[in-house]
Parts: structure tokens; sequence; C-alpha cells
């Protein structure tokens, strides 16, 4: 009976163990996948935002434009918003807007 008991005490420590590990192994995937998304979406866009500054300052201050960008699941809409805050600098924002449609294409250079 002692045996038995034993082995029942034994077999329930392991499986707590495991699954801790496989609980900490999916929180560590879970948070993998959130910084590709992240990468992949609105920093990627607002990576390309910034680059067209190196190209040139828009025509006005502030000024939105539309960019449709493919992160290799969907292609999603974004609204790109240029501000000049004071002179040559610019804020930069790039948020998810299905209803941009109507603002003008983000140029190659400005």
């Amino acid at each position: 009976m002692l045996i038995v008991m034993m082995l029942i005490l034994t077999t329930t420590a392991l499986a707590a163990v495991h699954t801790r590990y496989l609980n900490s192994a999916l929180r560590i995937e879970q948070a993998r996948l959130r910084s590709e998304q992240r990468a992949g979406g609105p920093v990627a866009v607002l990576a390309v935002a910034c680059a067209r500054l190196e190209s040139g300052d828009p025509p006005s201050s502030p000024i939105e434009y539309q960019y449709s960008h493919n992160d290799g699941i969907q292609t999603l809409l974004y609204r790109i918003r240029y501000e000049e805050t004071v002179t040559d600098r610019w804020t930069v924002t790039a948020d998810i807007d299905a209803t941009g449609t109507a603002l003008s294409m983000l140029p190659v250079a400005f």
C-alpha cells in the first residue's frame, strides 16, 4: 500500500512539473507571435513612412496619406499622418484605418 501511495505522489509531482514547463513554453510562444505581428504590421508601416522623410519634407503640415500593407496573411489599409512640430522635426503616426480610401496614396518620395 505504501508503494502505491509513493507511486501516486511521484506521478502527481512529475505531472505538476511538466504542466508548469508546458505553460511556460506556451507563454513564450505567444509572446514571440505577438512580437512578430507587431514587427510585421504597424512597426513596418511606420518604418516605410519614416523612410519617405529621408527623401524630403512633405508638401504641407499636417498631411495624411493611405498605405496598403500586406503582412503575409492579410492586407490592411493604414492612415499615415505627417505633422511638423518644430522646423525640420516631424511627428509621424501610422494607424489602421479601413475608411482611409479617400486619401491619396503615400508617394515613393517627397
